[in-house]
């Protein structure tokens, strides 16, 4: 399975800062109540929204949620199911190894 992803105007390699400014510039803003979480791995960043006072202990990202990664080397985003960051970190690694990242010219259509 190929990971496909967008273009950003990241800064490369991404560093924390960035991931932070492409997540904010690039990604849908914030629900009300929601925190926005990153996450580091060795190839890029996990974004997702988490409810710090109403989610269970175990379960912090809520269901049905996005997880976006941004990927270091490129500053591209790819959309993700709600999987744990330690579970996408490794799927991430795996496409990456086979050559699977296919980052496309423009955004998808918003309809």
């Amino acid at each position: 399975m190929d990971i496909h992803a967008y273009p950003t105007d990241a800064h490369t390699p991404v560093d924390r800062a960035e991931a932070t400014r492409v997540a904010a510039e690039h990604l849908p803003a914030e629900q009300p109540g929601h925190d926005r979480q990153i996450i580091e791995f060795a190839d890029g960043f996990t974004v997702f929204a988490v409810q710090p006072l109403h989610a269970p202990a175990d379960r912090p990202i809520p269901i049905g949620g996005s997880v976006y990664v941004i990927d270091k080397a490129t500053g591209a985003v790819s959309f993700w199911p709600t999987y744990p960051s330690g579970v996408i970190a490794e799927h991430y690694a795996l496409r990456l190894a086979a050559g699977r990242l296919i980052v496309a010219e423009t955004w998808p259509d918003q309809d």
